[in-house]
């Protein structure tokens, strides 16, 4: 009697846990969703940078507005007449133009109701920028001149670690010395 109660409370927990996983597949919800609903956020050596019109994830990326990202950079942007393409121009190192194509947001630029919408992380290192994912959401590009110097400290166990393998991450650098 108790383990026929025991088996009956097992299924139709499973019964409930089934229903509950073929809703959620035909309401359609997905990860792709569930990202879209987070707010994607985008910062540049530390300052957020505020979209007028939301990111979109699409495809596998995300897509933002180009206006404010391309300032946010200090490029500047030219649409040739007649052209289906746009010209970011500017850098870090060097002045250099790159023409993107409006065709698909990974190497190009798309245009979704008269906004022109690019992938901030592939337009960010095209310029010379650091880029370092602190998580699905969140974008962090910063300019080599705000990066600390690359250098090598064996760890306390004598192994070499480099300050390239902590980007992105925080670092507490401790250094002691007697003299």
């Amino acid at each position: 009697m108790i383990v026929t109660r025991k088996l009956h409370a097992i299924v139709k927990r499973l019964m409930l846990a089934i229903l509950f996983s073929l809703i959620g597949m035909q309401i359609g919800f997905t990860e792709e969703d569930n990202m879209k609903k987070k707010d994607f956020q985008v910062s540049v050596n530390a300052q957020r940078i505020e979209f007028t019109k939301p990111a979109i994830f699409k495809d596998g990326a995300w897509l933002v507005p180009l206006e404010p990202f391309a300032k946010q950079l200090e490029l500047k942007v030219e649409y040739p007449e007649g052209a289906e393409m746009v010209v970011l121009c500017g850098g870090v190192e060097s002045e250099l133009c790159v023409p993107l194509q409006f065709q698909d947001g990974k190497a190009g630029a798309v245009d979704i109701d008269g906004v022109t919408y690019v992938q901030p992380a592939h337009l960010a290192k095209t310029f010379g920028f650091e880029i370092y994912e602190a998580s699905a959401n969140t974008l962090e590009i910063i300019q080599p001149a705000y990066l600390a110097p690359e250098f090598t400290l064996p760890d306390l166990e004598g192994n070499p670690r480099h300050l390239k393998e902590f980007r992105g991450k925080k670092t507490f650098l401790y250094v002691w010395g007697s003299w």
